[in-house]
């Protein structure tokens, strides 16, 4: 160990005065750059240290609440009869049926679902065109006779611009379905 100290002394002695400092700051950036990455390594692990602590915090609060949540999820259950939900085709030839009945066609979309673990929530677009305010009233209240199982979500309503007094009518309808009928 003495040796290496040794002939590191000559080596600085031996340098000229512009060596000596071209080295120091060589050492200095070399310093610099390694702490600015060990800085930027310890701020990345501290703020995943604090997101986990949300997250298990979020999940405590779950668990502690899970005994509500069941409670709440058993008091809607008993109020939705599982032979009464709509799976996607289900849904799809039900509005078609409902539309065929008033004596309406329509331009109907795929059924986009979204699957959940207790239940599949299904959306699906409907495009009437010109019908008249009376038989938006009929289909209305069809699709009203469906609830809580078929929901409107929004209804878009535009006047024909060939013939004012019947209207264009965009239905965003949702449903969903049990994914366990023993709920």
């Amino acid at each position: 160990m003495s040796d290496l100290k040794d002939r590191l002394r000559a080596l600085y002695k031996r340098m000229s005065l512009r060596e000596k400092i071209l080295s120091l700051l060589f050492v200095l950036v070399i310093l610099f750059l390694w702490s600015n990455n060990w800085l930027g390594r310890l701020s990345e692990w501290d703020a995943q240290r604090k997101l986990t602590g949300v997250e298990l915090q979020t999940q405590q609060q779950w668990l502690d609440r899970s005994a509500l949540l069941t409670e709440q999820l058993a008091v809607a259950l008993e109020r939705v009869d599982p032979s009464k939900t709509f799976a996607a085709a289900q849904l799809s030839g039900h509005i078609d049926n409902l539309i065929r009945r008033s004596g309406l066609s329509a331009d109907i979309d795929p059924v986009r679902t979204r699957e959940g673990e207790i239940f599949n929530d299904h959306n699906l677009r409907v495009r009437l065109g010109r019908i008249s305010i009376a038989q938006l009233i009929q289909i209305n209240s069809l699709l009203q006779k469906g609830t809580p199982y078929i929901n409107i979500q929004s209804i878009r309503i535009q006047k024909d611009r060939r013939n004012p007094s019947q209207l264009d009518i965009r239905y965003e309808i949702n449903s969903f379905d049990l994914k366990d009928p023993n709920l």
